[in-house]
């Protein structure tokens, strides 16, 4: 991979992104390698990307060592940009065939995942990089994978990670704290009730029971029903965590400060987190 030889090869290494959720995830990838190599690096958190108004983009240029900027915001693009020892980091449009599809299914690689792999290759043992792996699949989920019925990208990542261990898949009720907030009209008592009950039900009675549990969510067109199936039956799990990586992104998401400085100073702190605790 081209972006890590270089990465490789500096001297020192600025990581540039805005100071949102996004950013701060695909960061903190790329930063846990660093760490992981001692390598000298310097981050700089550019504000938030409803408040980008292109003046910030311009002062990359007059850092000196190799300039990697991370844009998760920009539409997907056919390879990364890279001008010297300037580097930007784009969602990247792939086209996939699966084994168990007779056609080709397009989508999209954000910027999260994309920082994941490239942090692999420049340390596929760093315990750092090893610790926030399951966090790949984060830009996925956060950038609406689920407008559609069927996402390849996030599923492909989704079964590699369980597939290596990174991430369990549960149902909605065996997960130790799970938040529900973001399931509209989403019945809390019966949900609490089934808890209780679910050790003891078969798997037709489970499946009769979370029927009648989404009836009500399914009748709102807030969500789609494949992010309503994803919240009740796959709830994404970092083993040694309780709280599932959907509830995790939504909280930190709903918490995230709404002025510049302030978010900034946010983002450093998610990020130092991230990489100390591997969960946010």
């Amino acid at each position: 991979m081209e972006v890590a030889e270089k990465i490789s090869a500096a001297d020192k290494v600025i990581l540039i992104a805005p100071a949102d959720i996004e950013g701060a995830l695909a960061l903190s990838q790329l930063e846990a390698s660093l760490l992981d190599q001692s390598k000298n690096y310097q981050r700089k958190l550019l504000p938030p990307w409803k408040y980008n108004d292109g003046t910030e983009d311009d002062k990359t240029k007059e850092f000196e060592g190799l300039v990697i900027e991370i844009q998760p915001f920009f539409e997907s693009q056919s390879m990364f940009e890279i001008d010297g020892n300037q580097i930007k980091i784009f969602p990247l449009s792939v086209e996939i065939n699966l084994s168990k599809s007779k056609r080709d299914h397009h989508g999209a690689i954000e910027c999260v995942a994309l920082c994941a792999a490239i942090a692999h290759n420049l340390s596929p043992d760093g315990v750092r990089v090893r610790k926030q792996r399951p966090l790949a699949i984060s830009g996925s989920w956060l950038r609406g994978a689920f407008d559609t019925n069927y996402d390849p990208v996030y599923s492909l990542l989704r079964d590699h990670l369980k597939e290596e261990g990174s991430l369990d898949i549960r149902p909605m009720p065996e997960v130790a704290k799970p938040l529900t907030d973001m399931i509209p009209n989403f019945p809390e008592r019966m949900f609490k009730r089934l808890v209780k009950s679910w050790s003891s039900m078969d798997f037709q009675e489970r499946g009769s029971a979370v029927s009648e549990l989404v009836l009500p969510s399914l009748r709102s067109d807030e969500l789609p029903t494949m992010l309503i199936e994803e919240l009740i039956w796959h709830r994404l799990v970092i083993p040694g965590v309780d709280m599932d990586l959907a509830s995790q992104l939504y909280k930190v998401r709903e918490e995230w400060p709404s002025d510049i400085d302030s978010a900034k100073l946010h983002a450093g702190r998610v990020i130092d987190s991230i990489i100390s605790s591997g969960s946010i």
